[in-house]
């Protein structure tokens, strides 16, 4: 935590912060974080003021994610499901990955992503974020297969943080609520980013760019994936370089990425899959119950399941999925 704290600074000027027990202040333009027993919440709440439409944006992604970890708690299989991606099944074109997942182990799709994107990257010894972290899932991959130094999961959303937290024994571990447009990170505090099916939520997906290579130190490489709309992949290659980032590597996965979500369809779709439990969802009021509608208008969607408007825009090219190595000159 020690180690954290030193790279932690202000979301909203970058100015150090003073830190005390419960909170962490900045001196410099008044705005103040909660620390929590098991993690620290990273954002600048004055956003909702400032820019409206995109702290709603982003408050609905929030709700999304707090309804899957809801679905999959209802379920009963909320400790199992650590990973949340589409994830990636070999078809014969060369693999990057230098790990073999085990055979019949859980989440071996999601798995595969992660140990496809990283591929030869060296990440033992270094100091590693894992941008969008979800559930945790690749961060714990992160630290059983490749050995960082230091590894600090962030995500925006306040219920994947409390789950990561509470499930975390790792000691060189952490995990943060914070935006990954307005990272709490000194600059040149990281030797790797990871940034796995997550960009697409961002309403400023620029600002993201820009970030990531701020915190970078020179050297330093974004693992990245992403799934897009093929007549944008070209903008997004130029808003990557226009941030000062250089592309070692890009590819297209998408073929993989739908061999895995047929894969996936049983299980996301059985009686303890993620859309196993649909419509409202129960609120408790402390003496009866309520139900508020989903957050989520399509959750076939959401996973990508074979037939929905997602998966079949990328059967039909319209969107693909990339895999992509990016360097910061040093």
């Amino acid at each position: 935590m020690r180690r954290l704290l030193e790279m932690l600074v202000c979301v909203a000027c970058h100015s150090e912060l003073d830190v005390s027990e419960d909170r962490l202040d900045c001196r410099a333009c008044g705005a103040s974080y909660p620390v929590h027993p098991s993690y620290i919440a990273m954002r600048d709440e004055r956003e909702a003021e400032r820019e409206p439409q995109t702290w709603q944006a982003k408050a609905q992604e929030e709700r999304e994610y707090a309804e899957i970890a809801e679905r999959l708690a209802r379920a009963g299989v909320e400790r199992f499901a650590t990973h949340l991606n589409f994830g990636y099944v070999p078809n014969g074109r060369p693999q990057r990955a230098v790990i073999e997942p085990e055979a019949h182990g859980l989440n071996r799709n999601s798995l595969r992503l992660l140990l496809e994107v990283v591929g030869d990257a060296d990440l033992r010894g270094r100091d590693v974020v894992d941008i969008g972290c979800g559930r945790g899932g690749n961060s714990a991959a992160l630290v059983r297969y490749f050995q960082p130094r230091l590894l600090v999961g962030l995500d925006l959303c306040e219920a994947n943080i409390a789950f990561c937290s509470a499930r975390n024994r790792l000691p060189q571990v952490s995990y943060l609520v914070g935006d990954a447009e307005r990272l709490p990170f000194a600059e040149e505090s990281f030797e790797v980013a990871l940034n796995i099916e997550s960009a697409h939520a961002y309403p400023h997906r620029e600002r993201f760019y820009r970030e990531v290579c701020r915190i970078l130190r020179p050297g330093g490489v974004l693992l990245y994936t992403e799934l897009m709309l093929a007549e944008e992949a070209r903008h997004h290659l130029r808003m990557l370089e226009e941030a000062g980032l250089l592309i070692e590597r890009d590819e297209d996965m998408t073929a993989n990425v739908l061999l895995s979500c047929d894969e996936n369809a049983r299980q996301r779709t059985g009686q303890q899959g993620i859309a196993a439990v649909s419509g409202t969802l129960g609120v408790s009021t402390g003496t009866d119950s309520t139900s508020t509608p989903s957050a989520i208008t399509d959750i076939g969607d959401f996973i990508a399941l074979p037939g929905s408007r997602k998966y079949e825009e990328m059967r039909r090219g319209e969107r693909v999925y990339r895999m992509m190595k990016l360097v910061k000159p040093d």
